[in-house]
């Protein structure tokens, strides 16, 4: 019985911090979602009762039976994510230099990148359209929107260094508070105009699309505003699990939007006026409508705070799968190993949002840009999911095909329909993500150019030692310890002290890290003896762990006194640029920059900078 309580508890509480992190995006959603679908898709009863069950449907397909159903279940060790079902996807794929598995590896390149676009835009078109709700209160303070905006948004990115690990059940706390709020002001307004409910009936969905045909592509464009931040729901399925993901939206989320979506056409039937400032002329009175601004631009704050903490997240898996460049990581919590805050990707994504709020100047403006991001990802994670399931799992073709197929001509159906925005305000999160791309591609191609040159140039121990006997290096009583990518090889750090300083130390520690293709790893570090001197230690780390290699060293082959006066030793790649090779022109010279520009081995692995020794080496790729 206690245990049963004891469960209950805890499922309790991971539902209630899921609806702060999981649900804060797709749950603000309502703020503009339909104002932005009405503006273009007609004022009759029967255009409004379309549009509601377009949206009501597209929660039902997408986000419960899409995503809560079928995706939830392709998780890496219980870790989700579009990168997560990147790691479950064949060798063949994931290391195709050619035909279609590259385009496929490709495809999900262009997925990750869309995610930081996502990453930079929520924040700008949450809080802007939170903020605008000021309007409603009085329509001369309307102008302060966007200063108001820049402000809180400069604000919220400088604080991400604290960490909010502290705040996670307060946050959940206030969005349930938001989704009783929006839940009980739909419902007022469904009791004054009750045939709003009809809106529910595939029929009206169906019927719109029928009769407005080609247009109604321009309308799913904004429809899918409602159903932003479904991929969430996956991406934070390591933080809370399936079951608190799946009871907070069943019985809170999903409840609270169908009544908000129905209470605001409800109110645009009775008041067609009301369609300028939808969302927040569902507040019966001044009073009601501060709160509501006060509350939403919290919500907002709250959706934008999880979709900052995703793309770090994002961010430091594509370090660890070998799609970015290292990153400084910094942990802001001892006992949450997710939360993380990463320098340089939250100040690229706080000026990209700032940036888009004073260009764009309004939620609807940004609307045009948000959708693309959003389309893009959802239909590349359908295609994956079908190759996990069967190629994976081995699902039944004629269970995944008809699935799939259904899944992928809604998906491209939102895709194109966003693609007719293009010209006004797609071009912004298409930009982004190819610049990304280009960016992972020529990281994944130069690591690649750089592993088989060194495999190539190695040079075996029996040379070394030969080297040392013939006394032109002389040795050192002290412990040396090399990070090397290439494992029983001489490292190059080696080979540049034995050229230079003309010594080597007695004792020799070759460590390699090997990133698997879980989110943490569960296998031992192994340590093996190449001879008398030198050994190779080999430690193993997930895509989402950030290994601490004195620790791991310390805790497993040598003591903490010989790990206190060892001298850790690094390569410094200098780049000569080729006439030909692999890499050429712009791709060469930006990976060099990519390159001296990443965090050092030394702080990412965790190394003491007053016993780190690096040695300049030129390559030519």
């Amino acid at each position: 019985m206690q245990n049963g309580k004891s469960s209950l508890k805890t499922s309790s509480l991971l539902t209630l911090s899921a609806l702060g992190v999981v649900f804060g995006d797709i749950g603000t959603s309502p703020i503009y979602a339909l104002k932005e679908s009405l503006a273009t898709a007609g004022s009759t009863v029967y255009d409004i009762f379309g549009v509601v069950s377009l949206i009501f449907w597209s929660l039902m397909i997408v986000v419960s039976f899409k995503y809560l159903v079928f995706v939830l279940r392709a998780d890496n060790k219980g870790e989700g994510g579009i990168l997560a079902l990147f790691s479950l996807l064949p060798q063949t794929i994931r290391r195709a230099e050619g035909g279609y598995r590259y385009v496929i590896f490709m495809l999900l390149l262009i997925g990750t990148a869309l995610l930081f676009g996502d990453g930079v835009l929520t924040p700008a078109i949450s809080v802007l359209s939170a903020t605008e709700g000021i309007a409603s209160i009085s329509p001369g303070l309307a102008h302060l929107s966007v200063p108001i905006t820049v402000l809180i948004l400069a604000i919220l990115f400088s604080v991400q260094f604290k960490g909010t690990a502290s705040l996670g059940k307060l946050f959940g706390g206030v969005i349930l508070v938001w989704f009783i709020s929006i839940g009980s002001l739909g419902l007022i307004q469904i009791f004054k105009e009750p045939s709003v409910i009809k809106a529910l009936s595939p029929y009206y969905a169906f019927e719109y699309v029928v009769h407005h045909r080609f247009h109604t592509l321009i309308i799913m464009s904004s429809v899918i505003l409602a159903i932003t931040g479904a991929e969430a729901l996956y991406a934070d399925l390591g933080h809370f699990g399936k079951r608190p993901i799946r009871i907070g939206w069943f019985l809170i989320a999903g409840p609270s939007l169908v009544l908000c979506y129905l209470g605001q056409a409800a109110l645009v039937i009775r008041h067609p006026e009301s369609q300028e400032n939808l969302f927040f002329n569902l507040a019966p009175n001044k009073a009601i409508a501060i709160y509501l601004v006060l509350l939403a631009t919290l919500a907002t704050i709250i959706a934008s705070q999880a979709l900052i903490t995703g793309v770090g997240s994002i961010a430091r898996q594509a370090v660890q799968l070998g799609l970015f460049p290292r990153l400084k990581v910094v942990h802001t919590s001892e006992e949450h190993e997710g939360q993380i805050y990463v320098p340089v990707v939250n100040a690229l994504t706080g000026v990209g949002s700032i940036f888009l709020v004073l260009y764009f100047k309004s939620s609807t403006a940004l609307a045009n840009a948000y959708s693309f991001a959003i389309a893009g990802t959802m239909l590349i994670t359908t295609m994956a999911f079908a190759i996990v399931a069967i190629d994976r799992w081995k699902w039944n073709k004629l269970f995944v095909v008809p699935l799939i197929a259904v899944l992928g001509i809604i998906d491209l159906s939102f895709f194109l329909a966003t693609v007719t925005k293009l010209f006004k305000g797609a071009w912004v999160p298409l930009l982004l993500s190819l610049f990304v791309v280009y960016m992972m591609w020529v990281w994944r191609k130069g690591q690649s150019v750089l592993a088989s040159s060194l495999m190539k140039d190695a040079t075996q121990w029996q040379d070394v030692e030969d080297i040392i006997k013939k006394g032109e290096a002389e040795l050192i009583p002290t412990t040396g310890i090399y990070l090397s990518s290439a494992a029983n090889k001489v490292p190059q750090a080696v080979l540049s002290q034995i050229r230079n300083l003309h010594s080597i130390p007695e004792k020799i520690l070759i460590v390699t890290v090997v990133t698997e293709d879980f989110p943490v790893s569960e296998s031992k570090p192994k340590l093996a003896t190449i001879n008398a001197r030198v050994k190779q230690v080999t430690i193993y780390t997930g895509f989402m762990e950030t290994p601490n290699v004195p620790k791991v060293l310390t805790s497993f082959c040598i003591s903490l006194d010989e790990e206190a006066k060892a001298t850790y030793y690094l390569s410094d790649r200098k780049f000569i640029s080729p006439e030909s090779g692999e890499l050429r022109g712009s791709a060469d010279k930006f990976f060099s920059f990519l390159h001296r520009n990443s965090s050092t081995a030394a702080h990412y692995y965790g190394l003491p900078d007053d016993r780190v020794i690096t040695l300049a080496i030129q390559m030519n790729l």
